[in-house]
């Protein structure tokens, strides 16, 4: 089934505002697109957030927020805790504590006799603290549990690390491909026959069906996908022909 371009664009948005809304944005660099897909801000005051960053400098504190033109208390108290601020004045505003838990943490920190940069990242003074102590009719036990894993571990980013690619450093031209080399690619096409690599060069690889395994293979796409990172042995190579044959390893 073809989607339609508006299809993809919604898809598309559904992705970036989930994944701003679970990392959380630098307020003084996230440009104009990204600040919209922050729960609470739409283009206008994402737009009148950069213009105020140029007029008056990065901001120091996420209460300066509250000068930036049609942001408005509910816009505030929603988009507050996605919005990071850096080196601010308070450390607590590099993280996913909401400006509305800021007097109970004080409140944690003076608790364990010590100041909010040595209570915050520093897990034996946070687990030390009982949580039971800090429940109201306002702050349940839920939200608490949700806090003291903020204290523990401040502006953790849920995103996995990215694996590098990087080609073989060997090759610039199909005159640098040896036979009996073992080197890297991604995988660009996949066809009934086998599958095309590009192994950082002009020329791709074609790794046979008959070379994807050992056994039998009826479809290529069984073994090997498109953007697929694969490991290849250097089988054959014919330069007039400008043909590289590999074999997967």
């Amino acid at each position: 089934m073809m989607l339609t371009r508006a299809i993809l664009k919604q898809r598309l948005d559904s992705v970036v505002e989930s994944s701003v809304n679970r990392v959380g944005v630098d307020v003084n660099a996230a440009s104009k697109y990204i600040l919209t897909y922050v729960s609470g801000i739409g283009p206008q005051i994402a737009e009148n957030i950069v213009a105020y960053r140029k007029t008056n400098g990065d901001f120091t504190a996420r209460k300066e927020l509250n000068k930036v033109p049609k942001l408005g208390t509910k816009a505030f108290e929603q988009s507050a805790g996605f919005l990071r601020i850096a080196n601010g004045e308070n450390p607590l505003d590099n993280s996913a504590v909401h400006p509305e838990l800021y007097s109970l943490v004080k409140k944690m920190a003076k608790d364990a006799k010590c100041s909010l940069n040595e209570l915050i990242g520093n897990e034996a003074l946070v687990g030390d603290l009982d949580i039971k102590n800090y429940i109201t009719k306002e702050v349940g036990e839920l939200t608490l549990n949700d806090l003291i894993k903020e204290l523990v571990k401040p502006s953790r980013d849920p995103r996995k690390i990215a694996r590098v690619f990087e080609f073989d450093k060997r090759l610039r031209s199909i005159a640098d491909v040896e036979q009996g080399m073992e080197i890297v690619g991604i995988v660009n096409n996949v066809t009934n026959f086998g599958a095309f690599v590009d192994i950082g060069i002009k020329e791709s690889g074609l790794i046979h069906i008959s070379n994807l395994v050992d056994s039998y293979v009826s479809n290529p796409a069984d073994i090997v996908s498109v953007h697929q990172h694969v490991q290849a042995k250097v089988i054959s190579i014919d330069v007039d022909r400008k043909r590289i044959g590999l074999k997967l390893i």
